[in-house]
């Protein structure tokens, strides 16, 4: 992952195996949270709708969110997720959602929320 090359800590989830006590865990000392989410039906998968669900009620003292997601012919993913999460006082980076196979262009995308993430931790004084 470039993130953690570029010096993040991280704390993948997949939360179709996960044990949800372990994400709520990871949330509280959470400095980003990245919401990565396929589109199922227009909207966000189920289980990330769910662990947004639970950020949004444990109000962790995150400072930074991004929402990273695919889709094919549509997707209200990001609108959805966004509007999930207003008891967190974060600033929100800028989201990358991917249509169909991820292009180089995609990839390129993903590396500049990566380093964006960085920078903000840095005047953050989080690195």
């Amino acid at each position: 992952m470039y993130i953690i090359k570029i010096g993040v800590v991280v704390k993948p989830f997949d939360l179709s195996v996960k044990d949800i006590g372990k994400l709520a865990m990871a949330l509280v000392d959470a400095a980003t949270i990245v919401i990565g989410t396929p589109t199922v039906l227009t909207g966000a998968h189920p289980m990330v709708v769910y662990a947004t669900y639970l950020a949004n009620v444990l109000k962790p003292k995150t400072k930074f969110v991004s929402i990273i997601g695919s889709y094919n012919w549509g997707s209200r993913a990001q609108d959805q997720l966004s509007q999930m999460i207003t008891n967190l006082k974060v600033e929100v980076i800028s989201p990358v959602f991917i249509k169909g196979f991820p292009k180089e262009e995609d990839f390129k995308a993903l590396d500049e929320l990566a380093e964006e993430i960085v920078k903000k931790h840095e005047e953050a004084g989080i690195l």
